[in-house]
């Protein structure tokens, strides 16, 4: 047995020391760009991590490619799920199985930058125990016909003065670098009654997370977001996705006291975001 072998036999890490991180890779009939996602853990400065795959029920050769990495490297393990449950209940799956103080969220057709997870960890482990998660900036790639990849934008990350700040925030946080336990605390991925953990579960996490702590700002960038032709949301499915948005962010806003009445506004392209909030009258 090899002295790599031995450290992870024992509970280790490729580096001989105690993983402090978790990789969620939620992956649903991803078979071919998997691949990227699992060499970007794999190719990180730091060494103490440990990574799962989740197969949510793929119809694919995504369990397969999973399974041959995790063969390959004993850090890497496969949770493969009989049936497809949305990425919200897949990603609840994976959690219940995180042993480590932290984990990440990577999408299985994304991909980190090499010093993604060294600089969120520092950074986490820096701040103070209220803080539940750290972002950073996040760079567009959009994938052409021919599997080519062209930069297109960067979607700056941020810290928020107040709760009520980020809730007006529109885009999503990546990398989403979470403290275990706080996540534990609010309940998880939930399965809610708007979006059956399908639709936006990463949003009504961290609206949750936030109401309880701050969130911490890593000025680099960090994570690589595919836009290709899989990932876009059909426009027949956007009258939905604003009804379960409403829902969500309105079931929020009464949780925390109701104290705001919220305006919403509609993109062209049909985006759904919060304008602002105006303060209640109360008699």
């Amino acid at each position: 047995m090899s002295q790599m072998q031995r450290n992870i036999a024992n509970g280790g890490t490729v580096d001989g020391g105690s993983p402090r991180v978790t990789v969620l890779i939620p992956a649903y009939n991803r078979a071919d760009l998997l691949p990227t996602a699992v060499a970007s853990v794999q190719a990180q400065t730091e060494g103490r991590w440990r990574c799962i795959v989740i197969d949510d029920g793929s119809t694919d050769d995504t369990r397969a490619v999973a399974t041959r990495f995790a063969q390959r490297d004993e850090r890497i393990e496969v949770l493969a799920l009989s049936e497809n449950r949305g990425l919200g209940n897949a990603l609840q799956a994976g959690l219940e199985r995180v042993k480590t103080p932290y984990f990440v969220i990577l999408d299985s057709d994304d991909w980190f930058s090499p010093d993604a997870i060294s600089r969120c960890l520092n950074k986490m482990e820096q701040a103070d125990d209220d803080v539940s998660l750290v972002c950073a900036d996040g760079v567009y790639w959009v994938q052409a016909e021919d599997g080519s990849l062209h930069r297109d934008r960067v979607q700056k990350g941020r810290a928020f003065a107040d709760k009520y700040e980020f809730f007006c925030y529109g885009p999503n946080l990546v990398p989403r670098f979470l403290r275990t336990e706080a996540v534990r605390a609010v309940g998880g991925f939930e399965n809610d009654p708007a979006g059956h953990g399908r639709y936006l579960e990463d949003k009504l996490l961290l609206l949750k997370l936030i109401a309880h702590g701050r969130f911490a700002y890593v000025e680099q960038e960090l994570y690589n977001i595919r836009q290709h032709a899989h990932n876009m949301t059909h426009p027949s499915d956007r009258a939905r996705f604003q009804a379960i948005k409403r829902q969500m962010y309105e079931r929020m806003m009464r949780e925390w006291g109701d104290e705001y009445e919220i305006e919403w506004e509609e993109h062209p392209e049909g985006w759904l975001d919060v304008k602002t909030l105006h303060p209640r009258r109360r008699s």
